[in-house]
């Protein structure tokens, strides 16, 4: 009798411990991680993307800053208690420079028009739509994430889109590793999405 008493005391005792190891393993993130202020997130998007902020928010674990870029604003998804990036998205082209207006052309002496001869006021040849070697947008994705491309490349070309590239970039980082993949737009080469890899 006095054993069955010590089975159920030692079971109720191990199951209590047990309760209590799961509630404060679960309590305790919540307790122990700060996480990043707003200015500490924004340092992370400066760090990695050199450029201006615009408007910072915050959800429960993650904070989306917007950013004005070389080439357009993004926007930039970074972990709230990690600080790991985990999207990088454009939102808008750079607006290009207005074209000047054509200069008139000029009477000549004999009443004729000519036109002129300034190089920078000549319509320039029409482009054609031509794509980036792979090895370009290899190393416009390795410069972009500071990371190393890998070289499985792939060139996707969807029907009534124009064509992009999936390019893979490893981040060394110790112990953090990270691989993101880099989405470049073949004809410009600009770089279109960023997503981090777990």
């Amino acid at each position: 009798m006095k054993t069955k008493k010590w089975v159920w005391v030692s079971g109720a005792i191990l199951l209590v411990s047990l309760l209590l190891i799961v509630w404060f393993q679960w309590l305790s993130p919540s307790i122990s991680a700060q996480g990043l202020s707003e200015e500490e997130a924004n340092a992370v998007a400066i760090d990695q993307y050199a450029g201006d902020i615009i408007r910072t928010t915050k959800t429960h674990d993650e904070y989306q800053i917007e950013m004005q870029i070389e080439n357009g604003i993004y926007n930039i998804k970074i972990d709230a208690k990690s600080g790991n990036i985990l999207s990088l998205k454009q939102l808008e082209k750079a607006k290009e420079q207005p074209v000047e207006p054509k200069e008139p052309p000029t009477n000549t002496e004999d009443g004729s028009q000519s036109e002129s001869n300034d190089p920078t006021t000549q319509d320039p040849a029409p482009k054609e739509n031509t794509v980036i070697t792979e090895q370009e947008a290899l190393d416009i994705s390795a410069k972009h994430v500071n990371g190393l491309a890998d070289d499985d490349t792939e060139l996707h070309q969807p029907p009534d889109q124009a064509p992009y590239y999936l390019v893979e970039v490893e981040i060394e980082n110790g112990e953090e590793d990270r691989e993101a993949i880099v989405q470049v737009d073949a004809y410009t080469g600009e770089v279109k999405s960023v997503n981090w890899e777990d």
